[in-house]
């Protein structure tokens, strides 16, 4: 007894909850706080771009071409909050029965995220260049970055939820996987109404849609899962 005594109690791991996490609760705080004032001043721009998306007039506006700096900024940040988000959502599927956090691992998660939305936007600019007018690509690519920072503003609450609700009545990562889905599905209808196929150019777009945005993702999401 007395060397049991001496030799201590073995101490019992538990199971990490990210809930508990200083780090984790200070980031989400920083990052609200950063979402609602993004989404306070750009509210009206939004509102317009989100009436105007399915916009079927050939000649097109300059609000709808080109981007103020304001709006640019206010779009790549609710990009970094959306793959910040995504990140934790995925990570924390990961993590479930494990007693730590690798913070490398979430960091590494979302800047590949960053790099995919990047590489899309990248492919789209050399295509829409090479075979579109420049106002139509130009207005493509709005509409993409538009439509991720869509995403990201419904991402973030649902990560809020996956972290600090226990009991969830919903699954938060098959519900980021269904509006993922959605958005594809809603770029292919702008990408019709955008550049207007003729005979035969249906098919043609659905496979440069395909190429340049649905192959990198699973690609990446193949590549994300094996090393994960």
């Amino acid at each position: 007894m007395l060397e049991q005594a001496a030799d201590g109690i073995a101490s019992i791991s538990r199971t990490y909850l990210m809930h508990n996490d200083d780090l984790m609760i200070i980031s989400a705080i920083v990052f609200f706080v950063l979402f609602t004032f993004v989404l306070y001043r750009s509210r009206m721009v939004f509102i317009y771009k989100i009436n105007t998306f399915f916009s079927s007039r050939q000649i097109y506006s300059s609000n709808e071409v080109n981007m103020s700096n304001q709006e640019m900024i206010d779009i790549v940040l609710l990009i970094v909050i959306g793959c910040m988000s995504a990140g934790i959502i995925f990570y924390a599927d990961m993590i479930t029965h494990h007693t730590s956090f690798h913070y490398g691992v979430l960091l590494l998660l979302t800047l590949c995220l960053m790099l995919l939305i990047g590489l899309k936007g990248l492919l789209y600019s050399l295509v829409n260049w090479t075979f579109f007018s420049l106002d139509k690509g130009r207005s493509w690519l709005s509409a993409f970055f538009f439509s991720v920072a869509v995403v990201s503003t419904i991402a973030f609450p649902l990560s809020l939820l996956r972290v600090f609700c226990l009991n969830q009545i919903i699954n938060v990562t098959y519900c980021l996987i269904g509006i993922i889905i959605l958005q594809k599905i809603i770029l292919l209808c702008k990408l019709y109404v955008n550049f207007r196929p003729k005979k035969y150019g249906g098919l043609v777009f659905f496979l440069y849609f395909c190429s340049v945005e649905i192959m990198p993702t699973l690609i990446a999401w193949k590549i994300l899962s094996s090393k994960l």
